[in-house]
């Protein structure tokens, strides 16, 4: 009888296999909804060893001690759509209600989905129309015969495995094709199987029967029976089994390590490749990191460097009770989702919820502690510029600049923004009427330079700014009310200052660059007495005044102008005279200074003019012709900004508004005055 000589036991991971298998429609059990498949004969599959790239023949042991059904009497072997494991229930057709070995056939019965969905699937079954079926199936011990006979492949029996799914298939599962990849590309899915290697000791290779002194392993397993066996002229193979498993468990390591570099890495069509090369790690390493370098190339280069911006609960959190509390202030304000969840909260009750994120438990806490908590931790429990004092500061922020670009101030109207300005630094500005003159150059002639005149004016920024406190007694209270007041009025109380600080260039007077007043005689540009009155009259001489203004050079500007600023008390006087809702009756009664006409003005009425006077008006030409009054923020302060800090002095939040701002005449002659009568 020939001898059977146990070589080696191991254990390593192995993909999940997946075989052809037969469907019998003329089973369909229409009221049961039921089809009987035969998923396993015990065929030779050719397969490829995924670790090693060896081939052998699988060969599935059909038989009640070979086949785990556990899964199948669990109800948990479902019926798939092509072994879609990743798609939720939506590729689940059916279920396996019963398995069973008949003869040399391993059989199942299926029951159908009855999801009107999946109607049309089942019918095609019904009807034989879908009869490709497939097997999912994983090994938990192998019996490996590794010397075949000359031109044979190694036999790899497996002597325990488990049906994991049935699949329906366009087409079925190839016979020659290597293990299914059932995770990532390059990283399949595996179970732990227990391999058992054993050699040819007679002249039949096929004979698996035992030795006369292993008869009490009859009725184990085959592959079991071939564990325990242990003849003496098997000793010096079991010697050397520990360096052959560590081989074995090195090649295992080798390939595992590869395949998990490459998934990371996003190159998975390499594994393969590189396992089947024997490559070792760093040559797997310098294999990837050159085909990512020709991949980046291919791209444009640098693509593996990329920034992120990320957003963690906190912040999320944070931004969500900034926005309901928004709301609270601003009813216009349209709620995000994010904020949605907030809305009804109090502002205790929002502290109390974001100690609790943030770990801190406040069971016990009054509304004191909780106030005083909310406005001295952040997330994670640190103690410094706390979470709830920089919502204060965004929400304060955003009520500012909205109330600030709501409250209505003229002088943006005429005066011209200039660029902002990086530092509080005095800034010279020469005046574009200060530019000397271009000259005619002859044939062959040179030219000549020019010089900018005297003229130039220098002002620069200066810090205005308020503090106010968010107290602990107004968390308490929920008082957004009193504080969306304050608020508001910082930005009311900012665009006032903008406005009063550039009309006082005007109302001021203030001296230029030549040691003489804004307005003055000698600068042409001042109407006095009673023709200096805001009538037809007084606007057609000021205008006059503006047209004959000149440069420096004694050039000629012609220069018309633009605006008619006036104070409240000449409001109406000044629509009157710049109306086009007239029918003249007489070459007197046409308005040059209507709309549509050839001087149109802009009326611009502001009440810092009645502050000096209610008679005195300025005509002022257009910023883009030349130069009148300009205005100026800090660089990164386009008006007011805010700032928070824990108070020490009040109890509470203090929250400082700050405004960076300069306004100044750069130029007389695009402005005009009148005294009025």
């Amino acid at each position: 009888m020939p001898q059977l000589h146990t070589r080696k036991a191991s254990n390593k991971d192995v993909p999940a296999q997946v075989r052809a298998a037969a469907l019998v429609p003329s089973t369909f059990n229409e009221a049961e909804n039921t089809v009987d498949v035969v998923f396993s004969a015990g065929a030779r599959v050719a397969r490829r060893d995924w670790s090693t790239g060896q081939r052998y023949e699988e060969q599935l042991e059909v038989s009640a001690a070979a086949i785990d059904l556990t899964r199948v009497e669990a109800g948990v072997v479902q019926v798939l759509d092509n072994h879609d494991m990743y798609s939720g229930v939506r590729s689940v057709l059916g279920v396996v209600v019963r398995a069973w070995v008949e003869g040399d056939e391993a059989r199942a019965t299926l029951r159908l989905s009855s999801d009107p969905a999946k109607a049309g699937t089942v019918a095609d079954i019904k009807a034989g129309v879908l009869r490709a079926i497939s097997v999912g199936y994983s090994v938990q011990r192998y019996l490996v015969d590794d010397e075949p006979e000359e031109g044979a492949m190694p036999l790899w029996t497996a002597t325990r495995w488990m049906p994991q799914e049935l699949s329906f298939v366009s087409v079925p599962a190839d016979p020659g094709a290597s293990t299914r990849s059932a995770g990532e590309p390059g990283a399949p899915r595996t179970e732990p199987c227990e391999f058992i290697t054993r050699g040819k000791a007679a002249s039949n290779p096929k004979d698996t029967s035992m030795p006369p002194e292993d008869n009490q392993g009859a009725g184990q397993p085959a592959g079991a029976a071939a564990q325990n066996a242990a003849a003496p002229a098997a000793a010096p193979a079991v010697a050397a089994a520990p360096a052959a498993a560590r081989g074995a468990d090195d090649l295992t390591q080798r390939a595992a390590d590869i395949s998990d570099l490459c998934t990371r890495h996003a190159v998975p069509h390499m594994a393969a490749q590189l396992i089947r090369a024997g490559a070792d790690l760093p040559a797997a390493k310098d294999a990837i990191l050159n085909a990512i370098a020709v991949r980046d190339a291919a791209s444009g280069g640098q693509q593996n460097t990329r920034i992120a911006t990320v957003s963690d609960e906190t912040e999320t959190r944070i931004r969500g009770m900034e926005d309901a509390l928004f709301s609270r202030l601003d009813p216009a304000h349209k709620l995000t989702d994010n904020g949605r969840q907030f809305r009804h909260l109090t502002l205790v009750e929002m502290g109390r919820e974001h100690l609790e994120r943030s770990g801190i438990s406040t069971r016990g806490m009054d509304k004191m502690t909780v106030s005083r908590q909310m406005l001295q931790v952040r997330a994670a429990g640190m103690h410094t510029t706390s979470d709830f004092g920089a919502l204060f500061t965004n929400v304060a922020s955003r009520r500012l600049s909205a109330v600030y670009a709501a409250f209505p101030a003229s002088y943006a109207v005429w005066a011209r923004r200039a660029p902002n300005l990086s530092d509080f630094k005095p800034v010279q500005v020469v005046s574009m009427g200060a530019g000397p003159e271009l000259l005619k150059v002859n044939e062959h002639g040179e030219f000549k330079y020019g010089t900018f005149g005297d003229g130039s004016e220098t002002y620069q920024l200066a810090t205005y700014g308020r503090i106010v406190a968010m107290t602990r007694q107004a968390i308490i209270n929920d008082d957004l009310r009193g504080f969306d007041r304050l608020i508001s009025m910082f930005g009311s109380s900012a665009k006032r200052l903008e406005n009063s600080l550039v009309y006082a260039q005007l109302i001021g007077n203030p001296n230029m660059g030549d040691g003489k007043p804004l307005f003055h005689a000698d600068h042409g540009n001042l109407l006095t007495g009673a023709g200096s009155a805001l009538s037809l009259d007084g606007l057609a001489a000021g205008r006059a005044k503006m047209r004959k203004q000149v440069g420096q050079a004694g050039e000629s500007l012609n220069l018309a102008p633009k605006y008619l600023i006036v104070p409240s008390a000449l409001e109406t006087l000044a629509y009157q005279l710049t109306s086009n809702a007239y029918v003249p009756t007489s070459q007197a009664g046409i308005n040059e200074f209507a709309a549509g006409g050839r001087s149109a003005l802009t009326v611009v009425v502001d009440p810092e003019l009645d502050k000096v006077s209610a008679t005195a008006w300025y005509l002022a030409a257009d910023n883009a012709s030349i130069d009148t009054v300009e205005y100026a923020y800090l660089d990164g302060a386009d008006g007011p900004v805010t700032e928070t800090r824990e108070g020490f002095e009040v109890d509470g939040t203090e929250i400082k508004a700050r405004l960076d701002f300069a306004g100044k005449a750069l130029e007389y002659r695009g402005l005009v005055k009148a005294n009025g009568a």
